[in-house]
């Protein structure tokens, strides 16, 4: 409370990304729409929606921020591009398996055998 007796107001938080952030965003991304996975072709037909929607807590900065069709943003709404993608019956791009997850086991130098012995040398050792 102030000296009158009045609440202060809180400064509210940013819904909205300043145009130069939405330049940045858009120099900085490749131009495909988030939600159709087409592309975006003009500036002017992009707009810049929240990955985690304002609505649920989602902050209003460059890594909350994705580029949609304007149709496409009408579309989604507050529900999350999963949701929505499955709403549209379009199937979410595969993600790139690193080396890690591929199965491949790792050989450790016990494994190796450098003189040719076979399973002899890990029965014997020197």
């Amino acid at each position: 409370m102030d000296v009158w007796g009045f609440e202060e107001e809180k400064p509210k938080k940013r819904r909205q990304l300043t145009h130069a952030q939405k330049i940045y965003a858009w120099e900085n991304n490749s131009h495909t729409c988030d939600v159709c996975l087409k592309r975006v072709t003009k500036l002017s037909d992009a707009e810049f929606d929240h990955k985690r929607a304002y609505s649920k807590g989602g902050a209003t900065n460059l890594g909350n921020v994705v580029i949609t069709h304007r149709q496409c943003n009408r579309l989604k709404g507050n529900k999350t591009l999963s949701a929505t993608r499955r709403v549209l019956g379009i199937k979410a791009p595969k993600k790139k398996r690193s080396k890690k997850a591929t199965g491949k086991r790792k050989t450790r130098k016990a494994d190796t055998d450098p003189f040719g012995f076979g399973s002899l040398g890990d029965t014997f050792r020197l």
